[in-house]
């Protein structure tokens, strides 16, 4: 049960977080896609976005783009100032800024080239009367072998750029944080108040956890019947509940307060078997059952045990409740009892999902009965020990030694 609760906590938080981080993701994009104005989203946008015709057949914006950094880069050549002016082109073409590496600057340069090339290889005598003139092509053609002579060497950013930009960055990345962790609050808080109110549970009494280990158990009471001379033994936790007023959300008692007789059959009946079971943890497949047989050997019933209920998310399964059953060939039917640990005894929500397979007894070292119109089966419960579970020490069986007495009812 503890593995199973915090499986699903940590289930909640982290589609939580996930479904948040989308959401936001997707809102924020939706918000600059939406209402942020596209001049101000392109206003700073790189020329290598610029439209262009990678073919160089049809002239694009990307190559009148770099045509006219290629002429301002000539005319510093020809004033002598070539280290200047290949600083203002790289800057015009967004190396120096961060926004392009010197070899896509280099691309850009040869494509405007190219389609300059080939608009005036078009126009044949008549070169410059479209987009490029000859000596656009021959500026571009300049500026592509000086950006191919230094396309190996490390652009220089400048320090402000590189401080504004992570600025813009640590900006947005912590709205963005800010806004996943709003929808991710909302959501967790969602989760909690869909989630089902826990159910009471009453205090568990000072029961005793594990046969034999521990603390001592409080002997039982033999009762002795002077009329028929019959002897009984009546269990601890029956003697508290017939002390103890019935109250709602008290938790019943251990067995039916009536005695239960120890191993001494009833007034004409006869011991037809005994069979044992043993469960241990880690025997997913535990599944008992044992064909009772008359004397004369016809077939009028059987008996067993088998696993009723398990928690646990991983392998071997922590049992917290066995079936224990009788069924009896003249009734045509299984009477079941199901024997719950002391945890899942005072857990209302396993109570309540068990008790459609039989009546609820709590687990302990004794006897209690199963009985049809034929047959009177007792149970004894032997060696039993538990293991702790979600905090409570009596959580889920380690071992539970049964015996059947099977007898034939007058």
């Amino acid at each position: 049960m503890s593995d199973a609760s915090g499986f699903n906590r940590w289930f909640i938080v982290t589609v939580a977080v996930v479904v948040g981080f989308l959401i936001g993701v997707a809102f924020a994009a939706y918000l600059v896609y939406a209402w942020v104005p596209a001049n101000i989203i392109l206003r700073d946008a790189p020329p290598r976005f610029l439209r262009f015709d990678p073919a160089g057949d049809r002239p694009d914006y990307r190559d009148v783009y770099v045509a006219r950094v290629a002429a301002r880069y000539a005319q510093g050549v020809q004033v002598g100032q070539p280290d200047a002016a290949l600083t203002q082109a790289q800057q015009a073409l967004g190396v120096t800024t961060g926004d392009a590496t010197p070899i896509e600057a280099l691309a850009m340069a040869r494509s405007a080239e190219q389609a300059a090339r080939n608009e005036n290889a078009r126009e044949g005598a008549n070169p410059d009367q479209g987009w490029f003139t000859l000596a656009d092509q021959n500026s571009l053609t300049l500026l592509a072998e000086r950006l191919e002579q230094v396309k190996d060497q490390p652009p220089v950013i400048a320090q402000s750029v590189i401080d504004a930009r992570r600025n813009v960055m640590l900006f947005g990345a912590l709205l963005l944080l800010l806004w996943i962790a709003l929808l991710t609050g909302l959501l967790l808080l969602v989760a909690n108040l869909l989630k089902p109110a826990p159910v009471p549970v009453a205090a568990p009494g000072p029961e005793p956890r594990v046969a034999g280990v521990g603390e001592p158990r409080p002997a039982a009471v033999v009762n002795v019947n002077v009329g028929d001379g019959q002897v009984a033994v009546e269990a601890p936790a029956a003697q508290a509940a017939a002390a103890a007023p019935t109250e709602p959300g008290v938790i019943p008692a251990l067995y039916s307060p009536s005695p239960v007789r120890v191993s001494s059959p009833l007034p004409g009946e006869s011991l037809i078997d005994t069979f044992p079971a043993v469960y241990e943890h880690g025997n997913e497949n535990f599944d008992e059952d044992f064909p009772i047989s008359a004397t004369s050997g016809e077939l009028i019933g059987e008996c067993g045990a088998s696993v009723a209920d398990r928690v646990s998310l991983t392998s071997p399964s922590r049992v917290t409740a066995l079936a224990i059953w009788t069924f009896d060939k003249n009734d045509f039917q299984s009477t079941t009892k199901v024997m719950l640990t002391p945890y899942a005894y005072r857990n209302n929500v396993m109570r309540s999902k068990l008790a459609a397979r039989g009546e609820l007894v709590q687990a302990a070292p004794g006897i209690f009965e199963i009985v049809t119109s034929t047959l009177r089966v007792e149970v004894e419960v032997r060696n039993l020990q538990l293991l702790p579970l979600d905090g409570d020490p009596d959580g889920y069986f380690q071992r539970a030694e049964l015996e059947f007495r099977v007898y034939k009812k007058p």
